[in-house]
């Protein structure tokens, strides 16, 4: 009987913990350049019954237990300006609306915690809680945006977010962003934020180095890097030796470059290749967009889609003349590979027959919600094209060809730069002393130091870029000898201005020839040499460069739609935004900031 009264006893509690819910939670804080933060917090809660009070709960930490610290500006309740007070409870404070109702509450506070900003021998410094652990109830989303001054503009921000459960945070502009679906129940979200101390006038100063605190803390709770610091090289001796060394590299691969034996210009396209693979064997890299408007191109000379010009409605003078793209789908063969299925079904949705590939477009950068991007067939038809691309090169044995372009830039970035810089030292002391230094170095005898300044110079004016250059030139893969220089030979064609005087008589030839070029990204190239050719190819290729640009509009908007479903945002991975390159920021599933332990915030209804 006793267990029979303790089940029924956490029955109750339960049901009495989760009497309410909350379907958003908003948090939009800025920081002021006096030092203080201005909160204003938006809640959508839903209440099974009408409450006698609300109150939103702030951890001591976030005001330095003074009740004064805390200004509330006003609370509504739906709309609607609500009778409200401040008061302490334990080492808390509350803000307590006395309004609430049965159903939707939403709950706006506008208020500002004083004094809030640190003053470190490094950084500025605060940290807030913006989400509490004492939420009896899960959140749906939840959404923050901490906002620096914009004195802090262009200088290092490093940022660490603290919770158990891991969302998603980046920089947008002066702000980071921090987002999270299902917030479970006991689940704090709190940041700590490192910014330049000039940007803000404050008298609370500590001693010690912010980010050194910050760095330990990563340690110490396992903090997974959301941006990393751009690395800065310090400027350092030079040696002849090295330097020599430098230009020896830099002839081989000047050897390597200039001494293949190369085909004759060619026009005609040496196969049938897939012309991702043409991209990778000439260009070690491609561009998924021309990929995907050559893919276009091509349906269009397999004679799968139609095109046809028309006005645009409601154009007048000078631009009536105007013309978008409208596509038909005229038939859709067995034979039709993967990613040209999923291009198909992506324009020409539900069953379509003829679409507008500029109206598409605009109609995808419509889609500006994460939920409605994820309900969309783009994303996966995105992600089906770019898988079956992919797969194309994978089975050529050419993926590791597709990254070796960004591999090399990831090494010129490691090595290169510091080489460069590291040249540039002399190139300083070289103009600042000019000549004169040069003879007062020759006078004195120094003429070791004399021949490093100049040997110096001349690697950073010519040996280093020369070597970053040759080294960053596409490299011919192994086992794709004969196909390198065949399409070699055709790219060296398609830009050879002698192509105007040399037209082939079959506008069919010129679509191929167009497909492959755009592949390679020389399809500008290609339109500026058919001023010769008779008019119904010139039309043509018109069309056919008016339709690439419509799929440069139409692959955009759709990589839009992509990332907004997975991301929650058009950009994708996140970057530096307002601030300077050697900015961070990190997610510790821990404590840190001060939110581990100790008082959390939070709220509820009584």
């Amino acid at each position: 009987m006793s267990n029979m009264k303790y089940f029924m006893a956490l029955l109750l509690l339960f049901s009495t913990a989760f009497s309410f819910s909350i379907d958003s939670y908003t948090s939009d804080v800025q920081v002021q350049g006096n030092g203080d933060l201005s909160v204003h917090e938006t809640m959508v809660f839903n209440l099974e019954k009408a409450y006698n009070e609300g109150f939103r709960s702030i951890r001591p930490q976030d005001f330095d237990s003074d009740l004064n610290n805390i200004l509330v500006n006003s609370v509504t309740v739906n709309g609607q300006p609500v009778e409200y007070v401040k008061q302490m409870n334990g080492a808390n404070a509350e803000i307590v609306w006395k309004k609430t109702f049965q159903g939707i509450n939403t709950v706006d506070i506008s208020y500002t915690l004083k004094n809030r900003v640190e003053l470190w021998d490094d950084y500025a410094k605060v940290c807030f809680e913006h989400y509490g652990a004492n939420w009896p109830a899960p959140a749906t989303t939840f959404y923050s945006k901490m906002t620096m001054p914009e004195a802090a503009r262009g200088k290092d921000l490093h940022f660490e977010i603290y919770s158990t459960k891991q969302g998603d945070a980046h920089i947008d502009d002066l702000s980071v962003i921090t987002q999270m679906n299902d917030v479970p129940s006991g689940n704090y979200i709190g940041g700590c934020y490192l910014f330049d101390k000039s940007a803000v006038n404050t008298n609370k100063v500590m001693n010690g180095s912010a980010y050194a605190i910050l760095k330990d803390e990563r340690q110490a709770y396992n903090s997974q890097p959301l941006l990393n610091p751009a690395d800065n090289f310090p400027c350092a001796p030079c040696c002849c030796p090295f330097g020599i060394l430098l230009l020896l590299i830099a002839g081989y691969l000047a050897y390597q470059q200039f001494g293949k034996k190369k085909l004759p210009e060619n026009i005609m396209p040496p196969s049938d290749e897939e012309p991702v693979a043409v991209a990778v064997i000439v260009n070690n890299d491609y561009s998924e967009k021309d990929i995907l408007a050559s893919a276009i191109l091509e349906l269009i000379n397999k004679g799968v889609i139609d095109i046809m010009e028309l006005e645009k409605a409601g154009e007048k003078g000078m631009e009536i003349k105007r013309e978008r793209t409208i596509l038909f789908l005229k038939k859709r063969p067995a034979t039709l590979k993967p990613y040209e299925l999923a291009l198909l079904d992506m324009i020409f949705q539900g069953g379509k027959k003829e679409v507008d590939l500029d109206a598409l477009a605009a109609d995808f950068d419509k889609i500006k919600g994460k939920d409605d991007a994820s309900k969309s067939i783009i994303p996966q038809k995105m992600d089906l094209f770019s898988s079956e691309i992919t797969k194309i090169l994978k089975d050529k044995n050419l993926s590791g060809v597709a990254k070796k372009k960004y591999q090399k830039r990831g090494l010129v970035g490691g090595l290169g730069v510091p080489i460069f810089f590291f040249g540039l030292c002399f190139v300083a002391s070289f103009f600042a002393g000019g000549f004169d230094f040069l003879g007062f170095l020759w006078q004195t005898g120094d003429y070791l130091y004399l021949i490093a300044m100049v040997v110096g110079t001349f690697l950073v004016i010519v040996a280093a870029p020369s070597l970053i250059w040759l080294y960053l030139q596409p490299e011919v893969p192994k086992g794709f000898e004969t196909q390198y220089s065949q399409w070699n030979a055709f790219a060296r064609a398609v830009k050879a201005s002698t192509l105007k005087t040399q037209p082939p008589s079959s506008a069919l030839i010129w679509g191929e020839i167009l497909v492959y070029a755009n592949a390679l990204g020389l399809a500008e190239k290609v339109k500026q040499h058919l001023s010769e050719l008779d008019s119904f190819i010139v039309k043509r290729i018109d069309k056919m460069d008016r339709v690439r640009r419509s799929t440069y509009a139409f692959y955009s908007s759709a990589w839009g739609v992509r990332n907004l479903s997975k991301y929650g945002r058009r950009s994708g991975p996140m970057g530096h935004g307002g601030f300077s390159g050697r900015s961070s920021g990190g997610w510790s599933s821990g404590g840190g900031g001060g939110f581990s332990g100790g008082s959390s915030g939070g709220g509820g209804f009584r």
